[in-house]
């Protein structure tokens, strides 16, 4: 993935609800879990977000560079399960280096917490199942030679999981998440390159991968899970990123939680 420097500002605020030919699945969250992010590690001024965020730079850009592949719901509501993965995955880079991302099956997720292909799901069980029971490697050659038959691809709902799918999952669960209740939590959060945010936002879920600065203005960026064609028809940024500005980073600020630990 190229990095980010200057971005245009067809990249910026797109609006999922203009998009009728994609799939949407984020039913918000009515409750969440345990102590918040402001809680725990507190929330930066502006000043000290934006020092962060030089600081980042000035190292060659941050968890967006991690980034090993964008994700593809197809037609079925699971962009939970996509954020969540897509999180997953880039804190494995962050734990255990780019080059050791194990690829996951976000349909093995969206089984547990959505009840029909189209059905969607809250942001907060993304999190909760994730924690819980985990998701089932990609179905890759690489991932068979190393796991068998307990792999899934991305998308198909109806699809079985495999026996005894739970010793494999496990091994890419979740293991400290922490939610996030303010505006100021969020580009907290986000200006500290040590794990991904999952938001919800206009029906859509999507992560976070930290925040640059660009045009003088701070803006997230965020691999959608419309593949990597995505934008195309639209104007938008090639590579199926896009970008939320502060308006727009605001609006997610209702739905977030940041994946700190995981334990794969």
């Amino acid at each position: 993935m190229p990095l980010i420097t200057e971005i245009d500002d067809q990249f910026l605020d797109i609006d999922f609800t203009t998009q009728n030919y994609y799939t949407f699945g984020d039913l918000g969250c009515p409750q969440f879990f345990g102590n918040s992010y402001e809680d725990l590690y507190g929330v930066l001024s502006d000043s000290e977000i934006e020092a962060e965020m030089e600081k980042t730079a000035a190292t060659g850009g941050g968890l967006e560079r991690l980034v090993t592949r964008i994700f593809d719901q197809s037609n079925e509501g699971s962009c939970v399960a996509n954020a969540s993965c897509q999180a997953h995955e880039v804190l494995q880079a962050v734990q255990n280096g780019k080059e050791n991302v194990v690829h996951l099956s976000a349909i093995s997720l969206y089984k547990r917490i959505g009840s029909s292909a189209q059905s969607g799901a809250m942001v907060s069980d993304g999190w909760a199942e994730l924690n819980r029971r985990g998701a089932l490697p990609l179905d890759t050659p690489e991932n068979r030679a190393k796991y068998g038959a307990s792999v899934m691809p991305n998308t198909g709902f109806n699809r079985k999981m495999p026996a005894n799918w739970e010793d494999t999952a496990i091994l890419f669960s979740g293991f400290e998440a922490t939610i996030i209740r303010s505006f100021q939590g969020l580009k907290s959060a986000l200006a500290i390159p040590d794990g991904p945010v999952v938001v919800g936002r206009q029906g859509h879920s999507i992560c976070y991968v930290g925040m640059v600065k660009s045009g003088g203005t701070w803006k997230a960026p965020y691999p959608n899970s419309w593949s990597e064609q995505w934008g195309a028809a639209y104007g938008y940024m090639p590579g199926g990123f896009g970008f939320d500005t502060i308006r727009q980073i605001q609006m997610s600020s209702q739905y977030a939680w940041k994946l700190r630990a995981i334990r794969a």
